[in-house]
């Protein structure tokens, strides 16, 4: 079927041809690409998020394990028992208890001759003569 203006064109090519269906395609394609943009920006956001959580699961994990493995050792009958002797001073039935002492440690120096000269004194005696010199 021909049209009556003498072009052979059917109407709807020519409107898709024209200037102002080209700004309308231009800007839908403009608008796709900008949310394409966005999600994408969005989608690396949310991938970025899920690894850091993945990390911090990780680390819990890990600090959880050795808690576990913590509270086994302080659950233990051996390390209750080496407690209980080393800070409450218990022992078994039939156990003696020795204390050694340590070569190492400096002995007591013995008594100097003030504290000896002192000792007969009366405790307000002994403040005259520790502030005044006294004797």
């Amino acid at each position: 079927m021909r049209h009556a203006r003498g072009n052979n064109t059917p109407w709807w090519r020519r409107l898709m041809r024209s200037r102002y269906m080209i700004a309308i395609d231009l800007l839908a394609v403009g608008f796709v690409g900008w949310s394409l943009a966005n999600e994408v920006a969005q989608g690396n956001k949310v991938s970025s998020e899920l690894n850091d959580l993945q990390a911090k699961i990780a680390a819990a994990q890990k600090q959880n394990t050795d808690y576990g493995d913590i509270l086994s050792k302080l659950g233990s009958p051996g390390f209750v028992d080496k407690e209980a002797r080393l800070k409450l001073g218990y022992q078994k039935s039939g156990e003696q208890v020795m204390l050694l002492e340590d070569a190492s440690a400096p002995a007591l120096a013995p008594a100097s001759s003030d504290d000896a000269d002192a000792s007969g004194l009366s405790d307000p005696q002994k403040w005259w003569r520790y502030f005044f010199g006294g004797s």
